[in-house]
């Protein structure tokens, strides 16, 4: 990359020559780079805005806090009995469990079945969740107001005299709501009535029927559809109003499920937490405990109905096993007649046993396999591995099948018939012991969960909290006015950097000034007994912005010395801009090195130079100008300051006017001859057209900007006003630079103060 070219600027009347580098377009894509300090300047600049969005959102938050609706949440503890079968696995064996059953889901299957519409169902049939019944509140404040009110008070008098509303304390218990399926979710509205009557209303205001508590009222709605209603509890006074409404069984149970929870209290513990959430306490609690009961009474119910087909399975094989027994030991009895004793060798005896043995575990395993057939699918793991137990006996007992029939025929029929009597004999025992066992179960079944912890009537809201909810705004107010202000400081961050400036707008930098704490302290005192410490120079000389004003002195002493450039004329383009800062301070600095300085306020609309040196503001310019007053009488003498001064003068009606008839370029001439520099603080040159009056007698003019209060727009409409009235900008001189700013990147290099 080539380095940039110089080119040279010559100021309309001096001759003057700056050199300036001007920024290719390659370079000026490359932006400097942006420090976390940059950030936190930004942050400490914006601090009202931050401090504002944060208030707005902490305020938006107070008053959600006090007008959302409270939700409460009531819980209730479960413990599931691990030892007890699972209610979808019965005649499950411990060595054949289930892939699922080894990674312990007791607790996510039983949460299943808690959320199941079987359980849910019946705690919407028994509370009525179905129907829903809220008194209507005043607007904006009356649902706030009723929750205030204590319920063990009563029913809340009417506030203003608005008794049409609800101000807390009312109840009302429906015990019955029956409407049409396609009135399901319309609103009806119930207007309490004198004497423990009640009118009901259809949802387009049409009167259905007059009530009393406690009895059954009908009515039929359009195309002859009945309804019906019973109020078994009413609190509320005459004239108040309650809208009803009804929704269907799934609709209530779907809603129940999403305010419904159910997790495992910690990990493998077998306790489910049961947890509801809602806006009434009461309900809540008698939900859950509903919930809670319906489900245990299932599992006990679950239970005895298993144990019960497992009696009914075994009562119809006894009979069938008798008979084989009788029938085995029928044929053992007439062979022993016909054949007499017969002697039986001891492999046979052995044979006997094993024959014994494998007939009756493979005749319990296909028994098992029948059961498990009532529960499960023919894939389910349980049942693959019971047929495959069953086909391992077979096989064993072929093999001793085959070793029976080689022993003697009388043998062979002697083991055949007395493995019958066994067999038959050990099984008839077993189920009469097993049919005898789940006898006492179906009896005495109590389920495979209890209930730990009952729930209980909420006393707090569990939402909103306000120690979470507030400290979330004001985070998120926080976070809004940061991202606002580095959204507006990416759109205009360009502008911050001198050098882009530069080439942007196509003046040189004079000055880059940075921002200084001791002259925000001594513009506060503006206007009081020791006002004329205004100007920073008289009274910090060590300030870094004085400092970085000494080199705008010398730059202009070194370039302007030899072009007798007396006048010096420093604007901006919009006021606020710091141009009276840099006039004033700059003129005390040009008479600290015995310059001999007049510094002249031309703002003749808003100047308050003369608030700064602690002087009257007339008679000043405005009078010379209108030769009501002689070049002496308006020139005062700043020993302090070491400078002449000509304050703005009176209030005129045609700054602009006066300034052009008022022969300008003969007093300047005339002062010229006593002065080394003439330093005038013009009006901003976007506001009016006094600066391009001012300017056409002037040496070198001065743009001033502030960081952070202009656009580069501004700075180069402002260049174009003076380049069209024939008047060259010499450069600009951006001041109030933020410390730690990129777009100032030598702020903290300033020597230490001396004592």
């Amino acid at each position: 990359m080539n380095s940039p070219k110089a080119i040279s600027l010559e100021p309309r009347n001096s001759g003057l020559l700056i050199e300036h580098d001007v920024i290719p377009a390659q370079v000026v894509r490359d932006e400097p780079g942006v420090s976390i300090r940059d950030y936190l300047d930004l942050l400490w600049e914006g601090r009202r805005t931050l401090g504002l969005a944060a208030g707005t959102f902490a305020g938006t938050a107070l008053l959600y806090l006090l007008l959302a609706p409270p939700t409460y949440k009531a819980d209730a503890l479960l413990r599931i009995d691990k030892n007890k079968a699972l209610l979808t696995a019965p005649l499950r064996s411990e060595n054949n469990k289930a892939p699922a059953e080894a990674e312990n889901p007791r607790a996510a299957r039983e949460a299943e079945i808690l959320r199941s519409r079987s359980v849910l169902g019946k705690v919407v049939q028994s509370l009525n969740l179905s129907v829903e019944a809220e008194p209507v509140h005043f607007p904006l404040l009356g649902e706030l107001l009723a929750r205030r009110h204590d319920a063990r008070d009563g029913v809340a008098g009417a506030w203003w005299g608005f008794g049409r509303w609800a101000w807390g304390g009312e109840k009302l218990k429906i015990g019955e709501f029956v409407v049409p399926d396609r009135y399901y979710g319309k609103e009806f509205t119930l207007t309490v009535l004198e004497g423990q009557r009640y009118e009901l209303s259809d949802p387009d205001g049409e009167t259905l029927l007059e009530g009393q508590l406690g009895q059954a009222g009908k009515a039929e709605l359009k195309n002859q559809e009945p309804l019906s209603i019973r109020i078994d509890e009413l609190k509320a006074r005459p004239g108040e109003r309650f809208v009803l409404s009804r929704q269907s069984q799934l609709t209530t149970i779907d809603n129940l499920k999403k305010a419904f929870s159910v997790k495992e209290a910690s990990k493998d513990t077998d306790i489910l937490n049961v947890e509801l959430k809602g806006r009434d306490p009461q309900q809540l609690a008698q939900s859950v405990n509903d919930i809670a009961n319906t489900y245990v009474q299932a599992t006990v119910n679950w239970e005895s109905a298993e144990a019960g087909q497992k009696l009914a399975f075994l009562e119809n094989q006894l009979p069938v096993i008798k008979d084989r027994l009788e029938k085995s030991e029928a044929a053992l009895s007439a062979f022993r007649e016909k054949h007499g004793a017969v002697d039986i060798s001891t492999e046979a005896e052995v044979l006997l046993k094993q024959s014994a043995e494998m007939e009756t575990i493979g005749i319990q395993l296909k028994q098992k396999f029948e059961a498990q057939n009532q529960y499960l699918e023919g894939a389910h793991p349980e049942m693959i591995a019971t047929k495959a137990q069953i086909a391992r006996v077979e096989k064993k007992l072929a093999d001793i099948n085959r070793r029976i029939k080689d022993l003697p025929h009388t043998q062979q029929n002697m083991v055949s018939l007395s493995r019958d009597v066994q067999v038959n004999t050990e099984l008839y025992t077993q189920l009469l012991n097993s049919a005898q066992e789940q006898k006492v179960a179906a009896a005495g079944s109590i389920g495979n969960s209890r209930i730990v912890d009952y729930a209980v009537v909420p006393e707090k809201p569990s939402w909103p909290k306000p120690f979470i909810v507030l400290p979330l705004a004001v985070l998120l107010g926080l976070t809004t006015g940061a991202a606002s202000l580095f959204m507006r400081n990416s759109l205009r961050r360009h502008e911050n950097y001198p050098a882009l400036l530069e080439y942007k707008v196509g003046l040189p930098l004079f000055a880059a000034i940075p921002h200084s704490k001791t002259q925000r302290r001594l513009a506060r005192s503006e206007g009081g007994p020791d006002s004329r410490t205004a100007v920073l120079a008289t009274r910090d000389g060590d300030d870094i912005s004085v400092e970085s004003l000494r080199s705008l002195r010398t730059t202009l002493e070194t370039t302007l010395a030899s072009h007798e450039s007396k006048v010096i004329m420093i604007s901006s383009p919009a006021p606020g801009m710091g141009k009276s800062f840099v006039t004033s301070n700059l003129a005390s600095l040009l008479a600290s090195i015995k310059k001999r300085v007049l510094v002249i306020d031309a703002d003749l609309r808003n100047g308050r130079l003369n608030e700064a040196y602690g002087t009257e503001r007339g008679p000043g310019l405005s009078e010379l100008m209108a030769g009501e007053a002689a070049l002496g009488d308006v020139i005062v003498t700043l020993p302090h300051a070491g400078v002449d001064f000509i304050p703005r003068g009176r209030n005129i009606t045609s700054p602009a006017e006066q300034l052009a008839l008022g022969d300008l370029e003969h007093w300047l001439d005339e002062m010229k001859a006593f002065y080394n520099h003439i330093l005038i603080d013009s009006p901003p040159i976007l506001g009016a057209t006094d600066a391009a009056i001012i300017g056409k007698q002037a040496d070198a003019t001065f743009l001033v900007v502030k960081e952070g209060r202009y656009t580069a727009q501004e700075l180069e409409v402002s260049h174009r006003r003076f380049r069209q009235a024939g008047i060259k900008v010499q450069g600009f001189i951006m001041n109030d630079m933020k410390e730690g700013s990129s777009s100032y990147p030598y702020y903290g290099y300033a020597y230490p103060k001396t004592t």
